[in-house]
């Protein structure tokens, strides 16, 4: 498995890994924008997304972008193939860039924030609209 910063010779690779495993249904996409391909292509040319490739195919990606006004990541949007959830692939992955807390929003409403508390991010801050966690590595 290689893990590593996003080139353009991904863009397409990583756009179709997204509408594969982005389920537009799931609260937890509470922005149309993650499903955007102009967005995922932006993000790759400012070399803000990390990609785990196994024999030439993306099985996980997350797109982030360092904060200007804290010493903070944030995660703006992630996905790992079904294959490989629940083996730590995340961690793994955000271990090259960090260097600095990294922040995820969350809805309130999602079930998704399970994740976040099965897999030891911290709850720093709630809202009526979004859960904020903290993952430090």
């Amino acid at each position: 498995m290689q893990i590593a910063l996003a080139n353009p010779t991904h863009i397409s690779e990583v756009v179709t890994f997204f509408n594969e495993n982005l389920d537009r249904n799931n609260n937890a996409v509470y922005s149309e924008e993650f499903l955007c391909p102009l967005g995922i292509k932006a993000a790759i040319k400012r070399k803000q997304m990390i990609v785990a490739i196994v024999e030439g195919q993306v099985v996980g990606a997350f797109r982030f972008y360092r904060k200007k006004t804290q010493n903070a990541i944030s995660l703006y949007q992630f996905s790992i193939s079904k294959e490989y959830r629940g083996q730590g692939l995340l961690k793994r992955m955000l271990k090259t860039i960090n260097d600095l807390p990294i922040i995820a929003f969350c809805p309130t409403v999602s079930a998704f924030n399970d994740y976040f508390r099965k897999t030891d991010w911290e709850l720093q801050q709630q809202s009526e609209m979004f859960n904020v966690w903290v993952h430090n590595v």
